[in-house]
């Protein structure tokens, strides 16, 4: 993965690779967590129905 400055933010760019075996698509919302190890753990919002 690599980490980009766009405009004053960051940007990560995640592998199409690991985005398909995640069943993500353009637009799926992510958020993104810090674990009690400190890791950054990515989840998918999941959107009540």
């Amino acid at each position: 993965m690599k980490l980009q400055d766009n405009k004053g933010q960051y940007k990560l760019t995640i592998p199409k690779d690991l985005a398909k075996v995640k069943g993500w698509k353009q637009g799926t919302e992510l958020a993104v967590v810090m674990n009690q190890e400190g890791d950054l753990v990515i989840k998918e919002i999941k959107k009540k129905r």
